[in-house]
């Protein structure tokens, strides 16, 4: 298996939910997507310039809930598109996904808070989005409950964690949970097939020993080839530390 890293990553890049507080716009929600939710939230209540022409009329707005621990950018980006547009996206169009979800999901009433969650929790059961260490957060105690609840039902995988915690702190920590392997050292080799590795081929680390690897190697382990072509979870060869795969993805993408 060949993994090739050809969009431009970014270090926080999260999707988020608004509702709108207007009188007369209840459960009114926009899609979009941000490496700063703090500032956007702030943009789209016009208290600093660059808000989306299209959230003026509806103003004020209050940010739900985050999606973030994309891989890339472009993985955020691909994700907002499918989220803003259900009904036209591919990853919607699944044979699993009940008739009861399909019938709001392909509706016209996409701009309402049951047709996101609905969305969100679908999206997060189908490839390649399952298989992403994806986070929720989300402020609301009843939101999250209710978040929590959907997520349940729809069988959402459980390495996607759904968090009660604060925008803004989630963001604002963002920075130290992020690991960046930069460049390999001179001679470092890989502990599965013993080649040298080098920064234009995928490689990992394992954070709690001093194991590498090239990932297509790992993923060719025996352990990982029992699961789908790319795996949720994944083991250091030498100590057996668990880990996503999308974290283990993201640690090399972001160093280059």
């Amino acid at each position: 298996m060949y993994l090739s890293v050809t969009d431009s990553p970014a270090p926080f890049y999260c999707c988020y939910l608004l509702r709108s507080l207007k009188p007369g716009s209840k459960d009114y929600v926009y899609v979009g997507s941000t490496p700063n939710p703090t500032r956007r939230l702030r943009q789209h209540n016009g208290e600093i310039t660059a808000g989306a022409a299209a959230t003026r009329s509806r103003r004020p707005w209050e940010m739900l809930l985050i999606v973030h621990g994309f891989p890339s950018k472009a993985a955020a980006l691909q994700f907002e598109w499918a989220w803003q547009n259900p009904h036209m996206s591919r990853h919607s169009s699944f044979d699993a996904v009940p008739f009861k979800d399909k019938r709001m999901l392909y509706g016209s009433a996409q701009k309402r808070l049951e047709t996101k969650l609905v969305a969100l929790c679908v999206m997060l059961t189908l490839p390649p989005f399952r298989l992403w260490p994806l986070n929720v957060a989300c402020p609301d105690p009843l939101l999250y409950a209710d978040v929590q609840s959907r997520a349940l039902a729809h069988a959402v995988p459980k390495h996607i964690a759904i968090d009660n915690r604060e925008i803004a702190r989630v963001f604002e920590q963002a920075a130290t949970d992020i690991s960046y392997l930069g460049l390999p050292a001179a001679g470092e080799l890989c502990g599965v097939c013993n080649d040298a590795l080098t920064e234009s081929r995928p490689w990992g680390a394992c954070a709690e020993c001093s194991a590498t690897w090239h990932l297509a190697c790992l993923a060719n382990q025996p352990a990982s080839l029992s699961l789908p072509l790319l795996p949720t979870t994944a083991h250091c060869i030498r100590c057996q530390h668990q880990f996503t795969w999308g974290q283990a993805v993201r640690a090399f993408t972001l160093s280059n």
